[in-house]
């Protein structure tokens, strides 16, 4: 087994997927993921971009990758979240920026696996805040959120400006 496989759980989860930090080596199989990600959340198409993106991250170390995947080495899932801080709170947070599961295994708990695998880091480093945010049309990711414990937050709005 590589650095790259080197399992976040020793055991296989109940569906037979195990979790695992990517890393450069995985590029490859991750890219295509990464790109129907943001294709789901209305960007175009473009894997090449997408993997650059992901190579600067992986190679600058300034997010932290999961992967799920199951015994054959597919890659089912990723969650990818950035450290920053929390004036409000005053503490360090963790942003889950990104959190997908191909549609062929949603509804197994790949994806709840990935976020308690993601707390679990979270309340380890110390970090006391983890937030995320998602569109308002994708119920089912509100659902496994509050199941899992979020709470969402009323009267905020996000604005976001490109540079």
């Amino acid at each position: 087994m590589s650095a790259a496989d080197a399992r976040l759980n020793p055991e296989p989860c109940a569906s037979s997927f195990y979790l695992s930090y990517a890393s450069i080596l995985d590029l490859d199989r991750l890219a295509p993921l990464f790109n129907a990600y943001r294709q789901f959340h209305g960007c175009p198409d473009n894997e090449a971009e997408a993997r650059a993106f992901l190579a600067e991250r992986l190679a600058t170390g300034d997010s932290k990758i999961y992967l799920a995947r199951n015994s054959a080495g597919e890659t089912l899932a990723f969650a990818q979240v950035f450290a920053c801080f929390s004036s409000i709170a005053l503490c360090r947070s963790w942003v889950l920026n990104d959190l997908y599961v191909q549609p062929a295994y949603r509804g197994q708990h790949v994806g709840e696996a990935l976020l308690a695998q993601v707390e679990k880091e979270a309340q380890a480093a110390g970090i006391g805040m983890l937030m995320m945010e998602t569109g308002p049309e994708n119920v089912r990711a509100h659902r496994i959120y509050q199941k899992m414990g979020y709470a969402r937050e009323m009267g905020l709005f996000a604005f976001c400006s490109s540079t």
